[in-house]
């Protein structure tokens, strides 16, 4: 008995249960950063939005708000499931990409007083309510082969939004005319210089080249998972 019923919560409840968190924690993480953004150094709380952080947050906290209310509805016909579950992929290597370059990249380079509440929220436990929805969630359909290449749409996106801006020098909100150190079109190194000193500097090009060959290895990896992970709950029911 208790194991059906716990079954059923993993397999009717706890879906919802992560995408309403998903949903909450992007847009109070969002908030709150645009709240204390002149106390973070912004001079406007807008050019929050000009970041990959607060962009990939919105963008998989609605998704998921839209698939839990739609979970919550039920009967939902298969083509739109598949559609919301494309985007869940999507968005989902986009806000762990987000985590990991704030983490790897960005974090250990950076003062302590980075770690705020906002900071944490966005870059940590957004990403990994997803990654773990993603996973766990038994709701999500599979992705086909060709759709790894739509994880490349968002930061692809980003990329030539904020290319533009950095281009036309665009303030970002701190005096800088681009938004993280490899996208610094301005710096010593550049577009595609290379600095031989430690820690080695590199131009922006090598950054994005980088960057999406992450992507693509990452889009790729999930799909795998999550195709296994599909594969043996199809078989787990029907034994």
């Amino acid at each position: 008995m208790l194991r059906e019923k716990l079954k059923r919560f993993y397999d009717e409840y706890l879906p919802i249960i992560s995408n309403l968190l998903i949903f909450v924690f992007a847009i109070v993480g969002f908030l709150v950063s645009c709240i204390y953004a002149r106390r973070d150094g912004y001079y406007h709380w807008l050019t929050r939005l000009l970041y990959f952080t607060q962009q990939s947050n919105l963008w998989i906290g609605i998704t998921s708000a839209v698939f839990a209310v739609m979970l919550i509805k039920g009967n939902v016909k298969e083509k739109y499931m598949k559609v919301i579950s494309v985007l869940k992929y999507v968005f989902t290597v986009s806000i762990t990409i987000t985590g990991f370059i704030f983490c790897t990249v960005l974090a250990p380079f950076a003062d302590f007083d980075i770690w705020t509440f906002a900071t944490i929220v966005t870059h940590v436990v957004v990403p990994l309510l997803s990654i773990f929805d993603f996973f766990a969630n038994g709701k999500i359909l599979s992705a086909s082969k060709k759709q790894v290449w739509l994880t490349f749409i968002p930061p692809l996106f980003y990329f030539i939004f904020a290319g533009i801006l950095c281009v036309l020098k665009v303030d970002f909100g701190r005096g800088d005319p681009f938004p993280y150190f490899f996208m610094d079109f301005y710096s010593e190194v550049g577009l595609f210089g290379f600095v031989f000193k430690w820690p080695p500097e590199i131009g922006s090009f090598y950054w994005i080249v980088f960057f999406f060959g992450f992507i693509y290895l990452l889009g790729f990896v999930y799909r795998r998972i999550h195709l296994r992970l599909c594969n043996k709950r199809k078989n787990h029911k029907a034994r």
